[in-house]
Formats: C-alpha cells, sequence, structure tokens
C-alpha cells in the first residue's frame, strides 16, 4: 500500500494542537457525539486499547486492513477498514480488537499524514495528485463514521442492549448543496482556463486511440473561446432548487474585481464586485428567501487572516447581514494555517475541506467537526466537501450515465453512514456553453430521492 520514506518527519499532532494523548478518546467522542445521543458512557467502557504513536510518520502512510466481526462485516468492505499499521497493537485476540480505534479516528479526522507530508514538502492545495503513491483507499469512504456506527453495535453487544435504547437514534443525514460564485459574466480568464482545459481533455482522447472523442473536445474548446453566454444564473438555480424543497448557499468573492489588479489576480480570481448593485440586491433577496450566503475568499488568502476579515467584511457591508461561513477559492488549503487564519477573520464554518481533482473523504470522514489548529480558539468548525462539478465533467468526464452513477456512488455513502459534507456546483457552469445544468438537475433529484 506504498513504501515509506525513510527518515520522513512527522510533527506530533498531539503536540502541535496542544492535545494530550489522554485527551484524545474525550476529543473524537466529542466530535462524533452525534452518534450516541444518549451519552458517550457505554462507549467509552469499551476495551480499546491504546498503541504507541511513532516519532515519525511513515509516508506514503504504512496501512494495514483490519476486518470487522461478523456481526459488524457490512461496515467494511470484505479486504477491511484502511488504518495505520501502528494503531494496531501486538497482543492476542482478532485484529479489531487489538486496533485502537481511537487513535485510527484521530488520525483520520486530524489529517495526520498529510500534516507530515505538509511539514515536509508544503501545502498540496488540495490537489490528490501530489500525494504521489499513497493509497487512495484512505478517501473511498467515510470511515471515521463507520467507526462510530462500529462502536455503537460493539457497546451494545458488550452491554446486551439494544442499541438505540443505549445510544440514541442515529442522526439524520445532512447534504448541503452549494454554489462557489467564481463568475456572473463570462471573462477572458475563464475562456482561457476552461477551453485550455477541454484542449487537454482533448490530447488525453487521442492517446487513449479515441478519435472521435477527441475531436468533440477540440471542438468544445473552440466554441467555448469564442461563444457569448449568459452567466447571471440565480433565478435559474433557486426556480431549480424550489421544486426540490432546497435552499444551498452560494459562497461570493469579497475581492475588489476589476481590471486594476495583478495579472495573477485577474487570472486567478473572480472579477465582480460584491457591493454592485443588481448584485448585492440579488443576494439580499435571496437571503430573505431562505438561501444561505458565504464568502469565497481570494486566490492569496489561504493563510492571510487580515485579508480574509477584509473580504468578508466587505460582503457583509454589500449584504447588510452577518456572514460567518466561507469556502477558499480554488480549495487553496493548509492543515496548518487556513483554519487558524479563518477562525481569526470571524469565521464559524468552512467548507474547503476536500480535492480540487477528485471526490473523496479527504479526512475519511463526513461529518461536521471542529478542526484541531495550533494556537487556534475553539469556534469554528469544518464540514467536508466530497463531490463537485469539475470532478465529474472535467477531472473524470465521464459521460451522463457514467456520471450519475459516480454521483450517486458518493451521496450513497454520506447516506449510509448517516453523515454531514456539502457539494459544489459553480454558478456559471449552469449557463449553455458549459453544457454541466443536466448534471445539475440529476444531482437535485437524487438528493430529492434520497429525502422523501
Amino acid at each position: 500500500m506504498g513504501s515509506a520514506v525513510p527518515g520522513t518527519l512527522a510533527p506530533d499532532i498531539h503536540r502541535s494542537v496542544n492535545i494530550a494523548n489522554s485527551e484524545l478518546q474525550s476529543s473524537i467522542l466529542a466530535a462524533l457525539q452525534r452518534y450516541w445521543p444518549n451519552g458517550a458512557v457505554p462507549i467509552k467502557t469499551l476495551p480499546i486499547p491504546r498503541c504507541s504513536v511513532p516519532d515519525r510518520e511513515p509516508l506514503p502512510p504504512l496501512l494495514t486492513r483490519v476486518k470487522l466481526p461478523e456481526w459488524a462485516s457490512d461496515l467494511a468492505p470484505s479486504i477491511g477498514l484502511p488504518v495505520p499499521a501502528y494503531a494496531v497493537v501486538d497482543s492476542a485476540g482478532p485484529v479489531w480488537s487489538c486496533t485502537d480505534w481511537w487513535q485510527v479516528a484521530f488520525w483520520y479526522l486530524n489529517g495526520t499524514a498529510e500534516r507530515a507530508f505538509e511539514a515536509a514538502h508544503g501545502p498540496i492545495h488540495s490537489y490528490s495528485y501530489r500525494l504521489d503513491g499513497w493509497d487512495p483507499s484512505v478517501w473511498e469512504c467515510a470511515w471515521v463514521n463507520r467507526i462510530a456506527l462500529f462502536l455503537r453495535r460493539w457497546s451494545a453487544r458488550q452491554h446486551q442492549a439494544d442499541e438505540t435504547e443505549l445510544l440514541g437514534a442515529l442522526p439524520e443525514v445532512e447534504i448541503a448543496v452549494t454554489h462557489d460564485v467564481d463568475a456572473v459574466t463570462k471573462t477572458p480568464s475563464i475562456r482561457f482556463k476552461q477551453s485550455a482545459f477541454q484542449g487537454f481533455n482533448g490530447i488525453r482522447k487521442l492517446a487513449q486511440g479515441s478519435f472521435c472523442g477527441a475531436q468533440v473536445k477540440f471542438r468544445q474548446a473552440a466554441r467555448f473561446l469564442f461563444s457569448g453566454s449568459d452567466y447571471w444564473l440565480f433565478d435559474h438555480i433557486a426556480t431549480m432548487e424550489e421544486r426540490h424543497g432546497l435552499r444551498s448557499c452560494f459562497n461570493v468573492y469579497g475581492g475588489r474585481g476589476g481590471w486594476l489588479r495583478s495579472p495573477k489576480h485577474i487570472l486567478f480570481d473572480p472579477s465582480y464586485n460584491v457591493a454592485r448593485s443588481d448584485l448585492s440586491r440579488t443576494l439580499k433577496e435571496l437571503a430573505l428567501r431562505g438561501w444561505q450566503i458565504g464568502v469565497h475568499q481570494s486566490f492569496d488568502a489561504w493563510r492571510d487572516s487580515e485579508l480574509m476579515a477584509a473580504e468578508r467584511q466587505h460582503v457583509e457591508r454589500a449584504l447588510e447581514q452577518s456572514v460567518t461561513t466561507c469556502r477558499q477559492h480554488w480549495l487553496r488549503f493548509s492543515w496548518k494555517q487556513t483554519w487558524a487564519a479563518q477562525q481569526q477573520a470571524g469565521f464559524k464554518l468552512d467548507s474547503t475541506l476536500g480535492f480540487n481533482d477528485r471526490p473523496g473523504f479527504r479526512c475519511g470522514a463526513a461529518l461536521r467537526f471542529r478542526p484541531l489548529a495550533p494556537g487556534a480558539k475553539a469556534g469554528l468548525e469544518a464540514v467536508p466537501m466530497v463531490l463537485m462539478d469539475s470532478h465529474l465533467y472535467d477531472y473524470l468526464a465521464l459521460e451522463s450515465a457514467e456520471r450519475y452513477r459516480e454521483m450517486q456512488r458518493w451521496l450513497d455513502e454520506v447516506r449510509f453512514v448517516r453523515g454531514q459534507a456539502t457539494v459544489i456546483w459553480h454558478t456559471h457552469v449552469l449557463a449553455t456553453d458549459y453544457g454541466w445544468s443536466d448534471g445539475f438537475a440529476e444531482l437535485l433529484r437524487l438528493l430529492d430521492r434520497g429525502n422523501s
């Protein structure tokens, strides 16, 4: 599952976030409290052994597969649940009973391996391909939630009690639709970026021997480069969502926009200003009708609390209301710096944690939780992003039937574990020159069906 790199130093996450090993169990019990609403006392009494945490985290992560007992076999694949090898204590008995499940849950939820990689190489800014040689199974399921379900079942057996009577009912599923508002008009930078992406997909089709497929992608690239299209789609999105009884969150850019910026900011950041009268008026109306508004921080704001605070204040002035939710633009993210900066800027909820180039559970969880950040005060919560429109259309380049199955797969995992997660559908991709509107309609139908 990937060979370890000798001598790769891992920061001791326990020390870096000021949490003692003795407090680790309490932190996980608190993070998963929605799975035991009647209280965690029965879970605390489970005979879970404690492992020794190595001074050096193997990178790529050195994993082993733990098969769950027959009475919990539905909670993990037949080959077992992937855990860091050091979490299995060398003692007699079935492997599942010799595993430090507190450490495994902590390892996933707090990104221990990624933090070690970031300390050695810098942040990956949400591109999984930079984690070369890592076993992708760590991102395939909401493992932390599955561990919670396993601990519930184990505890009920241990106490010879009905699971629901002992621990309470399972939580409700919470899947939030979000829109990152990257454009309200078609800008030259969008023409260039999306045409380049379509061209890249055309080259990939050629490499696969699909000449017809390559021609389609090259024609799409040329058409996108020169066509005009309407990106003012707020009413269209609201109408689609209302049909399914949904209210989403629009994350809007808090910078000043315009052309009087550096070439980098013109290329990578949105061009609009949220204070323009028609935009602020539209967002105010959406907020009055029940839609949520968040901040979409600029490309360079991922570690800059002052810039984040200024952009947040700009959005708040335009909307005349408090705004405390956010997602970083381009998913620019550092485990060490981003959440700490967001807290200092006054945010209460972040939904950045996910990958740009693939769907999945980056922290092995579909869970709204309080992230551990060095020097940060309690208050900020994070909820993962597990699926994005560009995963389906750009990176995976799926056809309609495949796209439907892929969306269903990830949504079904969140539902299976009774989890909490977000999905992204950018507003401008519902325009005719993208043609991604059908995919959004499919997503809404899947969400509606799961809630019915």
